[in-house]
């Protein structure tokens, strides 16, 4: 048989190169003797080389899906129904504030406002410590018990009696679910590849739809609920029970790395702690303040901080006063709480949406995100200026005001994949985390309490916020498709691209310094 060029050939996967059931070794072509023909006995012997590593490699990819497929099964709708409940839990006063909590606990000159700020407060504060303990103990453990502590204080809500204890309760409920996102973060890169993680973090936002949906068919049913205590008082008392036994059962089953999965093998145990070794979270653990200088001289990093505070501006002031506002369309109790759902079905379609343009089309993002506003500010002009007579035009508007939802996801994208240097990267999702927790805090108090429920000015500054998170999108995309090919004309005038003998993650270069580094639009 001629083989033609003599040249070596080797089909072995990269994944299968570090699987010691699989040969490594190239096969070679040509014999010594005619560099263009192969005897009998080496062809015989190329065969039967290729037929062990197509079946060895074979197994070893379908094992990776069966292992892959037990982690999802065991793993994902556990962080699916913890981040439900945080969610659940977190917008708990803003399903209290149309069953009475206001008028009971004599809320006035924006009290209620700052009930929902003072929140995030809490969640500000202990987001450095709990970034500490996520690491001094236990993920698993850590995590169900900061949920049982998180579920009490929520319980205590039902206590309430004035506007100092409210304030108090929701300070340290911020604290309490404060751990949650980090810890699930640093889980999803311990049991997956980095290219398995986004569609595995989109579940955590499809997770507020799914309380959005059920949020309200459950307030639904506790409205309707007839006895001494108050009504708002029983929606407390009911989502901290179904959180504490939640988490409870947290304590035994969540997993705090691959190592302590009850679920796996102990070969699974090995084969899943491998295969996630190129992510190279443990690569470097230096401080280094020349990347946080960089950092915060990034005009990439304050445009996505800014973006981040502007658009969760109007998260903030929608989460408190949005059930106040669709009341206000003319609807009854019943009807606001049963509209819940297709507010939240629509936000699941956002976040559906741009989680499939961000991953399967090349340089979507900033226009995705840009999409996202424009159908906002559509969505919130639908519910400001149509004719308060036109009830239904103004819900479908605010269905497409949470367009927004689907933000914060491409953000966070957008820092991990054009963030480069360990300590940059870091210290610019520092930055985003700050700008989501004030624009939040920020975001209540231009609802006031003497334009209820319409609050003309909360809309008003909506409809700004989001023009401006429109025109940071704008401004992003050009500046990284100047600085893109910027990068590339200096390639072209080199002649030929910047070599290193280290791995990209040892060198830790940010993505200032690596020259060959291209900027994802």
């Amino acid at each position: 048989m001629v083989i033609m060029g003599g040249e070596n050939f080797d089909f072995v996967h990269e994944d299968a190169r570090n699987h010691p059931g699989i040969p490594t070794a190239p096969i070679q072509s040509a014999s010594k003797n005619n560099p263009g023909l192969m005897d009998v006995k080496s062809v015989a012997t190329t065969s039967t080389d290729l037929e062990t590593v197509t079946t060895t490699e074979r197994e070893y990819a379908q094992s990776e899906k069966r292992l892959l497929r037990k982690i999802d099964i065991r793993l994902v709708p556990l962080l699916i129904i913890c981040y439900f409940l945080q969610y659940l839990d977190k917008g708990s006063l803003g399903f209290a504030s149309i069953l009475g909590i206001i008028q009971d606990l004599k809320l006035h000159d924006q009290q209620y406002s700052w009930a929902n700020s003072v929140f995030f407060f809490g969640y500000l504060l202990f987001s450095y410590p709990t970034s500490v303990f996520i690491v001094k103990f236990p993920i698993g453990r850590y995590v169900s018990i900061t949920v049982m502590i998180w579920a009490l204080i929520l319980m205590l809500h039902a206590a309430c009696s004035n506007a100092s204890g409210l304030m108090a309760v929701r300070f340290f409920l911020g604290i309490g679910e404060a751990t949650v996102v980090p810890a699930f973060a640093i889980l999803i890169g311990l049991f997956y590849k980095r290219e398995e993680q986004p569609m595995r973090q989109c579940a955590f936002f499809l997770g507020d739809g799914i309380a959005g949906i059920t949020g309200g068919l459950i307030a639904y049913a506790i409205a309707h609920i007839k006895g001494k205590l108050a009504v708002w008082k029983c929606l407390f008392l009911i989502y901290g029970a179904v959180t504490v036994a939640f988490g409870a059962v947290l304590f035994f089953t969540l997993p705090s790395s691959p190592s302590t999965a009850y679920f796996l093998t102990k070969e699974e145990k090995e084969h899943a702690a491998r295969r996630v070794e190129k992510n190279g979270s443990k690569k470097t653990g230096v401080y280094n303040k020349k990347q946080v200088l960089e950092a915060l001289t990034d005009v990439q990093a304050w445009l996505l901080t800014l973006n981040s505070f502007c658009v969760n501006i109007a998260t903030g002031g929608l989460s408190g006063f949005g059930n106040i506002i669709i009341q206000g369309f003319g609807f009854n109790l019943f009807s606001t709480l049963l509209l819940q759902i297709p507010f939240g079905c629509a936000q699941i379609v956002f976040v559906c949406i741009s989680a499939y343009f961000s991953t399967f089309v090349k340089n979507a993002r900033l226009l995705t995100m840009l999409f996202l506003m424009v159908v906002s500010i559509t969505g919130t002009g639908m519910m400001f200026l149509i004719p308060e007579q036109h009830r239904v035009a103004r819900v479908a508007g605010a269905c497409l005001a949470s367009a927004f939802s689907a933000n914060l996801p491409l953000v966070t994208s957008m820092v991990t994949s054009n963030i480069t240097g360990f300590t940059k990267k870091s210290t610019v999702m520092s930055m985003v985390f700050i700008a989501y927790c004030t624009g939040r805090i920020v975001g209540p108090h231009f609802f006031l309490d003497s334009e209820s429920p319409k609050y003309r000015t909360g809309m008003k500054t909506i409809l700004a916020v989001f023009s401006c998170a429109a025109i940071i999108d704008i401004i992003l995309r050009l500046y990284l498709m100047l600085e893109n090919s910027r990068r590339e004309k200096m390639r072209h005038v080199s002649g030929e691209e910047t070599e290193s003998s280290e791995p990209e993650d040892i060198k830790d270069l940010t993505d200032r310094e690596d020259l060959n580094f291209r900027y994802m639009l």
